[in-house]
């Protein structure tokens, strides 16, 4: 057994004991690495963890499980993880206002951020932009002109490492997260991008579960909402929606609404 099957053996086995048990229906062509990136079970049995209370907490196991995965030399594996950070944002974003111990899901995303700062090697993301004042290689010119402006565009600044992260960086660091995700879309499994893009209008604020309540005049605390006060919305930083003013006439109210 090669040193990179035995990490994926390991992982395999050691989600297993995380989660109590896998039933799996498999065949004979199935490896472990393409039941970890594609199997629909253990994607929601994953999910499901993902979302009990204190999941994010340090000493959870499946964090852990997910930091040391990611650090593997196993490009799958890596991307096992990458696959469930939808998931994983999701879950943290909603919870990152309510001042609870989130180390867990922090040390998943540190250890992406600080993947992505190292391959980056101190360079931003750039990308050259032709002047538009100037005609395209499509249409004659009169005069040939051999110099060809371009323009700089910075697509992704240069990155800082950061050992934790504030309130003020965690857009950034989460930002760098699905910077990385996005580069392996190609690879990224149906479930996890139809999983991004849920997260995307949640945290938008549009049609989300944050409204789910919304008809019944209540909020998921159970405390009373205004009518109105959908169209208000906006999202603070955090991945909440904030309610920043009421009817015509009302005072200022914030309203926290979780992501969940």
């Amino acid at each position: 057994m090669s040193y990179s099957n035995s990490e994926v053996h390991y992982a395999f086995e050691a989600l297993s004991f995380i989660l109590g048990s896998i039933p799996l229906s498999v065949s004979s062509s199935e490896t472990l690495e393409s039941l970890l990136l594609h199997h629909l079970e253990i994607t929601k049995q994953i999910s499901n963890h993902l979302k009990i209370p204190n999941s994010g907490a340090g000493e959870n196991e499946l964090c852990r499980w997910f930091y040391n995965t990611f650090q593997s030399s196993n490009p799958t594996l890596q991307l096992v993880v990458l696959k469930l950070l939808p998931i994983i944002d999701g879950v943290y974003l909603s919870q990152a206002s309510l001042r609870k111990s989130l180390i867990g899901f922090e040390a998943i995303l540190l250890a992406i951020y600080a993947y992505e700062t190292t391959s980056r090697r101190g360079q931003a993301i750039t990308v050259n932009v032709p002047n538009l004042s100037h005609p395209s290689i499509y249409h004659e010119v009169v005069v040939m002109n051999s110099t060809t402006e371009w323009n700089l565009a910075i697509l992704s600044q240069i990155l800082e490492p950061h050992g934790t992260i504030r309130s003020t960086k965690r857009a950034r660091i989460v930002g760098v997260c699905f910077e990385l995700y996005y580069s392996k879309i190609a690879l990224i499994p149906l479930r996890s991008k139809i999983d991004f893009c849920k997260l995307c209008v949640i945290w938008a604020g549009q049609d989300g579960d944050m409204y789910e309540n919304e008809k019944y005049g209540r909020k998921h605390n159970g405390e009373d909402i205004h009518e109105g006060s959908k169209q208000n919305a906006s999202t603070s930083e955090g991945g909440v929606g904030e309610i920043t003013k009421g009817k015509k006439g009302e005072d200022k109210k914030d309203r926290k609404f979780p992501l969940q």
